[in-house]
């Protein structure tokens, strides 16, 4: 099986038959007129979907020293424990610092630090 290269991929045109020309070249200006159009279409598309989730998202912010709850579904399976009664929000933490609108940095009891996204926190 021989590997294709630049040589054997591009559009063989004979200079005898100058039709195969113009046809190629109205294939090459629909194929950039479909890509003009689809990425006209990703965005107004991009567009609609950041206004129907603006509509309901909430900003939340939490200050610093305050207690929160967190977020972690994740958890090892031990022998003789179920996920059934696996409790996700684990907590109160402490926040110490706001590092950005959506990230903070957490304290647990034992002093271990984590920076965590605002949307696996709830105020305690």
């Amino acid at each position: 099986m021989e590997i294709p290269n630049i040589i054997n991929v591009k559009a063989r045109i004979s200079s005898e038959n100058p039709s195969q020309k113009r046809s190629l070249d109205n294939l090459k200006a629909s194929l950039i007129l479909a890509y003009k159009l689809v990425a006209e279409a990703n965005r107004k598309s991009h567009q609609n979907n950041k206004r129907l989730y603006d509509r309901r998202a909430k900003v939340r912010e939490f200050k610093e020293n305050g207690l929160v709850y967190f977020y972690n579904p994740a958890k090892k399976e031990k022998l003789g424990f179920t996920r059934k009664f696996h409790r996700p929000w684990a907590g109160p933490f402490k926040v110490i610092k706001k590092i950005s609108d959506l990230n903070y940095k957490i304290v647990d009891q034992n002093n271990k630090q984590q920076v965590v996204h605002v949307n696996r926190m709830k105020r305690a």
